[in-house]
């Protein structure tokens, strides 16, 4: 019997026609739950998503480019924007990789590693020790970049950002404002702003982004403006638990949906790669080792862990009923929204 990854805080949309109640997904519904949406994040206003116009076998002989241009305006619709991705990332991170021109070798990239919080801009605040070898080196030359990958996601196929810029002292009228939270998330650092003459704030002006979304699938530019104007996803911190949850337990879920969304009724390896209110990122690698990914959107937008919770039980429930035959059940809605955007060529 299929078994729902999660227990949903919401009841599952009725049916008209469903499948004999001893067959269908245990989905039942608990008391009342308090909900929670981590700040800084605001959750947006929920809302229906329009319905995407490909079958799975479309998808599956559909152009791998992100940026084709018949797949452009669903996946604005299925897909947060690089620049919210890049922005998602960057808030829920907060420490990297800074990069410096060493003073002692002419120049070189010179990189260690530092904490950071975001300002109201969106632009990366760093508690630095004036003698630390970084802060000397912008001392002479405050070019520097920063690149931030999640622990969870490391590796080449993880996403990644890479900010670009100069750094400058933060003015002292901006320092009382940014402290606490600073000490918020990096407790640590209490001890160190007892002693203000040793360790001084900075500010990293962005002159670039640079996203990658996985190796070989998406790198892009981002502009500035774009980076700092989107709101990270409400479901940043929560989204690598759930996709290493589903991921380690759910493989005969994922392997369906494969087959009834994707049309490959026998990947070799299918996992999510990523998720957020929109959606999610499927992975699939098929027998002969090519490898595609996938955009499989929810049929609502979500706001908040509990929602998605929900709407992967909702995911799940429909991929069981059209494999086993309930079809007339799903019979006023399209098929699931799903885009086929990067696949290797054997």
């Amino acid at each position: 019997m299929l078994r729902p990854a999660f227990t949903p805080s919401v009841p599952l949309r009725p049916f008209h026609a469903r499948a004999p109640a001893a067959l269908r997904p245990n989905a039942s519904r608990p008391g009342q739950t308090r909900r929670h949406i981590a700040p800084p994040v605001r959750a947006p206003a929920r809302r229906l998503i329009a319905r995407g116009s490909q079958t799975p076998s479309q998808s599956a002989s559909a152009s791998a480019s992100a940026s084709a241009p018949s797949h452009a305006s669903e996946a604005s619709v299925h897909r947060l924007t690089n620049a919210a991705r890049a922005r998602t990332l960057v808030h829920v991170c907060n420490t990297g990789t800074l990069c410096t021109a060493s003073q002692k070798h002419d120049g070189a990239p010179f990189g260690s590693h530092v904490d950071y919080i975001l300002d109201a801009q969106g632009l990366p605040v760093v508690l630095l020790a004036n003698g630390a070898a970084h802060t000397r080196n912008l001392h002479a030359d405050n070019r520097c970049s920063l690149f931030v990958q999640p622990p969870s996601n490391f590796g080449q196929d993880g996403c990644r950002v890479t900010l670009v810029g100069d750094i400058t002292p933060l003015p002292e009228d901006e320092v009382d404002g940014l402290r606490e939270a600073y000490i918020d998330i990096h407790a640590h650092a209490a001890d160190a702003l007892q002693y203000p003459d040793l360790f001084k704030f900075h500010r990293m002006n962005l002159k670039d982004v640079f996203f990658v979304a996985g190796y070989g699938v998406v790198s892009q530019w981002v502009s500035v403006a774009d980076f700092c104007e989107s709101e990270p996803d409400p479901l940043a911190h929560h989204a690598p638990g759930i996709v290493k949850n589903l991921n380690e337990n759910k493989e005969d879920d994922l392997r369906r949906l494969c087959k009834v969304f994707l049309g490959d009724p026998d990947p070799k390896v299918c996992k999510i790669a990523a998720l957020d209110r929109l959606g999610f990122d499927m992975r699939v690698k098929d027998s002969r080792g090519a490898y595609r990914e996938y955009r499989v959107g929810f049929r609502e937008e979500v706001a908040n862990r509990f929602d998605v919770q929900s709407a992967l039980i909702k995911a799940f429930q429909e991929a069981w009923e059209r494999e086993n035959g309930y079809d007339e059940t799903w019979a006023d809605e399209d098929m699931r929204p799903t885009l086929l955007y990067y696949a290797t060529s054997l």
